[in-house]
């Protein structure tokens, strides 16, 4: 089988033009591609001997060369990333927003844990969707027959929310009654 080599490889600026050209055989077009390989080190030269010598496939070449283009493959990228200079290792850097966030401190975590957990305080109305859905101290009106709440109604009538405050009216709390 004869293969086109390009004299000057075309990732080094070389043309299709024909005076770049010249029949090879298989086994010389991989001989040439390592000797190009030897003397520049060029990564597609030595993809390129790899697969016609039949050392690679044709698969292994393609993944080799998506792995070359990818700049996080360079070792001076991986250098700058790795170790103390990777991002997270310089200090003063707060890239890392879990390292600030309060949440993470053990105080505060223990004050709003446990009993202390907003849901667990007596005679606070939190609005929980589960327990007593939003406005829940307010009376409300269906069909003339007034609820203490906007949960009892729904409880009473098996409906969600939405549909009973569109059935109802819901009645202002009394200034003297909050």
């Amino acid at each position: 089988m004869i293969h086109k080599h390009h004299i000057i490889p075309k990732h080094m600026g070389g043309s299709d033009d024909p005076s770049n050209l010249i029949s090879l055989t298989v086994e010389e077009h991989a001989e040439e591609h390592k000797k190009l390989w030897e003397k520049y080190g060029h990564w597609q030269d030595k993809i390129a001997w790899k697969t016609l010598s039949g050392q690679i496939s044709v698969q292994e070449a393609r993944l080799s060369m998506l792995k070359e283009n990818n700049p996080m493959y360079r070792p001076d990228v991986l250098e700058k990333m790795s170790g103390d200079n990777h991002w997270s290792k310089k200090p003063g850097k707060t890239h890392n927003i879990f390292k600030q966030n309060p949440m993470h401190d053990p105080e505060i975590v223990k004050k709003m844990s446990g009993d202390n957990h907003w849901s667990k305080r007596q005679g606070s109305i939190h609005n929980a969707k589960i327990n007593h859905p939003k406005g829940s101290s307010k009376k409300i009106t269906i069909f003339g027959k007034t609820y203490e709440s906007l949960k009892t109604a729904c409880d009473t009538l098996n409906m969600d929310v939405r549909k009973v405050k569109k059935l109802g009216q819901i009645i202002p709390k009394e200034k003297g009654n909050q």
